[in-house]
């Protein structure tokens, strides 16, 4: 025997609709337990009140009831309330009626009169269970639906989330960028305020490291070179000559023609030496490599370590080729300034010999490019370096030119000092080499 308990614990509220008083007692006695709650009515209008008021499960109506008989109410019924569960009772005689009732007012089932007790109490159970079950199917799709709004709900909330704290973060990378850059900046500047300062010391040359840091940039990038290895490049430029620092007032003025060989092997280990300073400094390491290099020449011939071509770091090629240059013109290598034809004419005889042949030609390509009717190289100086017979190309105080294009005498270089009692900012410009000699 099948078990007749209802699925869930939820008493099931059922109503009996009948025109005769003894099947209504009937029905009510036999589902009179606690799983179910009867409620009779002795009419298709009575029911129609009922339903208004109470919630209901199941009904069971009779077929035949004067006024409105049970498939009438049914129907009605299934329009008001359509989660109800309608069944049909029938005489024999109305099978007829009731399958046309069945089918057009989605009855569920329809039990014959007289009923076999246990027969309608399985229907009743059955349908119960079945609409308790289309209850829970539902129920899970309600919260299935509320889910996936709430889901929608949260991803658009998330992606406004997301994209708000997209923005946060790209405005915070930008403030980072920002001051990054403003750092490398302030570096930048820091070294390039350092140069000058290792500039002022006498025997020292002056402007020679923003020239070379300067043309060695440009020639770095017409090289490809990254741009991390162009800045160290630029670092080592400006730093080239810190070594000097250690080296006595009488090695720094003698020139390096005339320099014994203790003398020279004690002026080129000025480059170790610079590197020593500079190795422990993170952002300025890979300079201090180049700086240590200076002297290395292409065919193994140069100082500390005789490296050759390509083993040679590109950077210190650059820069050899390009301190060469200036050193000769302003005549610190010879003891006497040459002319730029003259340097350039030696730079092309040393190709593969000193310099690698790549760099020469592109640095000589670069001065052919800014080459005016004086191409000779000008470069800013300090104050502590103004000699007479130097060739000011421009004497700048607090932005006013004072002099321009005019070979200095002492009475220029005491007006110079004087200007610089008096204006912050004093900016020196000479022209090196010796016209004369140029070819």
């Amino acid at each position: 025997m099948n078990d007749l308990s209802l699925t869930a614990n939820k008493t099931a509220n059922l109503l009996f609709v009948d025109d005769e008083p003894n099947v209504l007692k009937a029905l009510k006695r036999l589902f009179r337990s606690a799983e179910y709650s009867a409620h009779l009515a002795e009419s298709g209008a009575e029911g129609l009140e009922i339903l208004k008021v109470q919630s209901i499960d199941l009904i069971i109506s009779d077929m035949r009831m004067p006024q409105m008989n049970g498939a009438e109410f049914l129907a009605r019924a299934a329009e008001g309330w359509p989660d109800t569960v309608r069944i049909l009772l029938t005489g024999y005689a109305d099978i007829e009626s009731t399958i046309a009732a069945v089918n057009n007012g989605k009855i569920y089932s329809y039990c014959s009169k007289p009923w076999e007790d246990h027969e309608l109490k399985i229907l009743v159970n059955n349908a119960i269970e079945q609409k308790r079950l289309r209850e829970e199917r539902q129920q899970l799709f309600d919260i299935i639906n509320d889910q996936n709004r709430q889901l929608r709900e949260l991803n658009a909330s998330l992606e406004e989330k997301v994209e708000k704290r997209t923005e946060q973060l790209r405005k915070s990378l930008l403030v980072i960028e920002q001051s990054n850059d403003a750092l490398k900046k302030q570096y930048t500047d820091s070294v390039k305020a350092f140069a000058k300062i290792i500039e002022m010391r006498p025997g020292i040359k002056s402007g020679h490291a923003k020239y070379i840091a300067e043309n060695a940039r440009e020639v770095a990038l017409k090289l490809n070179m990254e741009m991390t290895d162009v800045k160290d490049v630029i670092y080592a430029g400006l730093l080239l000559q810190i070594g000097k620092m250690s080296l006595p007032d009488s090695l720094l003025t003698l020139s390096h023609f005339a320099m014994n060989s203790q003398q020279k092997k004690r002026f080129l280990n000025h480059a170790q030496e610079g590197h020593n300073l500079l190795q422990g400094i993170d952002p300025l390491h890979n300079a201090a490599l180049l700086i240590s290099h200076q002297y290395e020449y292409y065919d193994g011939s140069g100082h500390p370590m005789g490296l050759t071509g390509q083993a040679i770091p590109l950077g210190a090629r650059i820069l050899t080729v390009i301190q060469d240059y200036i050193t000769y013109l302003d005549g610190s290598m010879t003891g006497s300034a040459m002319g730029v034809e003259q340097v350039k004419e030696r730079l092309l005889s040393k190709k593969s010999v000193y310099y690698d042949p790549e760099v020469v030609d592109i640095f000589l390509g670069l001065l052919k490019s800014l080459e005016t009717s004086d191409e000779r190289p000008i470069i800013e100086i300090s104050w502590t370096q103004l000699q007479p017979g130097m060739e000011a190309a421009e004497v700048i105080c607090n932005e006013v030119l004072y002099l321009k294009n005019q070979i200095l005498t002492e009475k220029n270089i005491e007006d110079v000092l004087n200007l610089r009692k008096h204006g912050k900012n004093l900016i020196l410009r000479v022209r090196l080499g010796n016209d004369d000699s140029k070819q």
